[in-house]
C-alpha cells in the first residue's frame, strides 16, 4: 500500500510539472524583430528619417539592437545598412511599423533607400 500511495503521488506530481510546464510555455511570448538592410541612396532624405523614426522604437516598448551604416559583408553582397530593433512581441513590432508615426517616417526611408525591411518571430528555445 506505501508503494502504490508513493507512486501516485510520484505521478501526480509529473503530471503537475508537466501541466505548469506548458502553462509556462505558453505564456512566454517570442520577440518580434524588425530586420532592415539597405543601400542609402539620398543622404539628405534619410536624414529626414532619422530624425523622425529615431525616437520612436522605445514608444512601442522596442529596443534597436544594432544600426550599422558601414556593415561589413562576409559572404554575398547585402547592402550596407544593417538595423535590427526587437519588440516585446510579433504584435508590437507590427503596431510599431503601423503606427501613425512610423507611417510618417517610413515615406522617408522608402524615398531615400534601396532595400528591405522584415517583421518576424524570434526564437524562445524551450526549457530543459
Amino acid at each position: 500500500m506505501k508503494t502504490f500511495i508513493v507512486g501516485a503521488a510520484a505521478a501526480l506530481a509529473i503530471a503537475l510539472g508537466a501541466s505548469a510546464y506548458a502553462e509556462d510555455a505558453q505564456k512566454v511570448r517570442p520577440p518580434g524583430y524588425m530586420i532592415a538592410t539597405y543601400t542609402i541612396k539620398h543622404p539628405a532624405t534619410f536624414q529626414k528619417y532619422m530624425e523622425e523614426a529615431g525616437p520612436l522604437a522605445p514608444k512601442y516598448g522596442g529596443t534597436i539592437i544594432f544600426f550599422n551604416l558601414n556593415a561589413t559583408a562576409v559572404e554575398g553582397a547585402p547592402p550596407s545598412v544593417m538595423a535590427i530593433a526587437e519588440f516585446p512581441s510579433l504584435a508590437d513590432a507590427q503596431r510599431f511599423y503601423n503606427s501613425p508615426e512610423y507611417t510618417a517616417a517610413r515615406k522617408f526611408r522608402i524615398a531615400a533607400t534601396e532595400g528591405t525591411v522584415v517583421i518576424t518571430e524570434g526564437f524562445v528555445p524551450p526549457k530543459p
